[in-house]
């Protein structure tokens, strides 16, 4: 790299949605050794996920060092500007750059595999893989050969979710089949020239949202799941191990860094958000006429010119917000709401929810605009918290300051500086 001091070649791991809470239980039952040993030998801890916590945002946040007011990404989809379809967010909706492309404007390379939101793969100084929502070879991948390499391996994208509960046996085999695609790809990319060198997990992401709450209250999938951790934990210390090697036959030194972008928690129901606004007289349907609408997961906006020229004027006014916000918080399903303006701000802050509902522990939020219940069982047994996300550096340079975020914005910053960038 073009730099003035010698800085440490890289490694980010993320494991996603991997709690703090879980990594310390599983490590004392001995499930997880690997994981135990690198912890007593590392700064970490646990740390605050975005919001909303959901993997659009929170790796996004990470990646670029910035917030949602500055990178644009609120969610997996959002409103068009000027009218009321929904378009699903991609690597292009970005606003900011990423950690790689301010390395490669340095003279260094990055290899990049599997983070959420980089699909379609962009041009950088180095090699992508992307990560969910990825739907083809071609476009997740950047030279175009590694395409030939992705399909010549037989690596999965993502485990068939639409198997889950149709044929059990079939998506489990799924999950292990793409566990070890994502050991593959750093066993076939590390032996490339790099300066930055980032693998994202999420499988146990997957796991956690169709089968926590069965593990948590010791369920036939409890062998599965511990086993699933155990090849985690392998995949851990392989990584663990590499970048040692590394960090002892570079001048630089390297360093390893361990991240999930948010927690995780059993579901208990799920809360229909846009059947709740409609049931109190908020909205009848999407449209001119609505008064408030809202989107995956927890985001509300108000129907107003210039987001929609169509709607409302005075649409956000404080006695709508006063009753909105009260009525809210009677259901049991919220534990918060939160003014979108006092939560975002930047370049992109105009394209932030007016409000985000915080969800009390146990609740899938949903914003479907469809008929029925508000309350509803839930397809999944798990889903995100804000809170028991954690963060690890081993730093084998034993010269760098040890980091203290309180959310994932601050690591991310924190990881940028061990780049000078």
């Amino acid at each position: 790299m073009t730099v003035d001091t010698p800085r440490p070649r890289l490694v980010i791991l993320g494991l996603d949605g991997v709690c703090w809470s879980m990594l310390q239980t599983l490590s004392a039952a001995g499930v997880t050794p690997r994981l135990k040993e690198i912890m007593e030998r590392s700064a970490c801890g646990p740390m605050l996920s975005t919001l909303p916590e959901i993997s659009p945002v929170a790796w996004t946040t990470f990646f670029t060092g910035r917030s949602p007011g500055e990178h644009g990404i609120y969610g997996f989809n959002d409103f068009e500007w000027g009218g009321y379809g929904q378009y699903f967010n991609s690597s292009a909706d970005v606003k900011v750059p990423c950690i790689w492309d301010w390395l490669g404007l340095r003279g260094g390379r990055s290899v990049i595999l599997n983070v959420p939101l980089t699909y379609p793969a962009r041009p950088l100084a180095g090699v992508m893989v992307s990560g969910f929502v990825a739907l083809d070879y071609e476009r997740a991948a950047y030279p175009q050969w590694v395409s030939g390499y992705l399909r010549e391996s037989g690596y999965r994208l993502e485990a068939d979710f639409e198997r889950v509960h149709q044929d059990r046996p079939g998506f489990l085999a799924d999950l292990d089949e793409a566990l070890a695609g994502r050991a593959r790809l750093l066993e076939r990319f590390w032996k490339d020239d790099w300066d930055l060198f980032t693998l994202v997990v999420t499988d146990t992401d997957r796991l956690h949202h169709f089968f926590f709450r069965e593990y948590q209250e010791g369920g036939p999938i409890t062998e599965y799941f511990l086993d699933f951790y155990r090849r985690v934990d392998e995949l851990v210390g392989r990584v663990h191990d590499l970048t040692a090697d590394l960090a002892a036959s570079s001048e630089s030194g390297a360093v390893l860094v361990m991240l999930s972008d948010h927690g995780f928690t059993g579901v208990r129901q799920e809360f229909h958000l846009n059947r709740w606004l409609s049931a109190h007289g908020f909205q009848d349907r999407p449209g001119p006429e609505a008064r408030v609408l809202a989107l995956d997961p927890t985001r509300l906006y108000f129907n107003r010119p210039p987001r929609f020229p169509g709607g409302r004027a005075g649409a956000d006014d404080w006695s709508l917000i006063g009753r909105l916000t009260a009525e809210l918080l009677t259901e049991p399903a919220v534990s918060g709401v939160r003014l979108g303006r006092e939560t975002f701000s930047g370049p992109s802050a105009g394209l932030a929810p007016d409000l985000i509902v915080e969800p009390a522990p146990g609740f899938e939020f949903k914003a479907k605009f469809t008929p029925g219940d508000i309350y509803t069982s839930s397809p999944l047994l798990g889903t995100h918290t804000r809170s028991d996300a954690f963060f690890l550096v081993r730093d084998f340079t034993e010269r760098l300051p040890a980091p203290g975020p309180k959310d994932i914005l601050d690591f991310g910053r924190y990881v940028f500086s061990l780049l000078g960038l």
